[in-house]
């Protein structure tokens, strides 16, 4: 888009020539304006903030909807990771299965369906199964 705004390229794409003509129009109201190329990798907020607002049906006469944008020092999967209470690494109960083919106490069908599952593909330093 900023290369056919420039007027470098031309606009053949039906779907941007309304964009391109509303932000001719709005160009008009300042007395300088500079346009930045930005990287794909580096415009992932701004496309997840287009795809949000393009969900939100605004009208003049309701106030627009309140988006609360917070900065994580850790990714965000960090924050949902849970401690572990009794103080033992999430693997223990795989390791303790592949050693002792018992399951923990009180498993329910699922848990262990789960625990059967995970130990097939758990592996020492080694490369043994433990």
């Amino acid at each position: 888009m900023i290369h056919q705004l420039k007027g470098e390229w031309e606009t053949r794409d039906a779907k941007l020539i309304p964009y391109q003509t509303r932000i001719k129009e709005l160009v008009k109201q300042f007395d300088e304006i500079t346009f930045e190329l930005i990287p794909c990798e580096d415009n992932q907020l701004a496309d997840a903030l287009a795809t949000l607002s393009s969900m939100f049906k605004l009208s003049k006469d309701k106030d627009m909807p309140l988006i609360r944008i917070q900065h994580h020092d850790q990714p965000t999967y960090f924050h949902l990771v849970e401690e572990v209470s009794n103080g033992k690494p999430g693997y223990f109960d795989i390791k303790e299965y592949n050693k002792s083919h018992e399951y923990p106490p009180n498993s329910l069908e699922n848990d262990k369906r789960t625990l059967r599952r995970l130990a097939m593909s758990f592996f020492s330093k080694q490369g043994c199964v433990v």
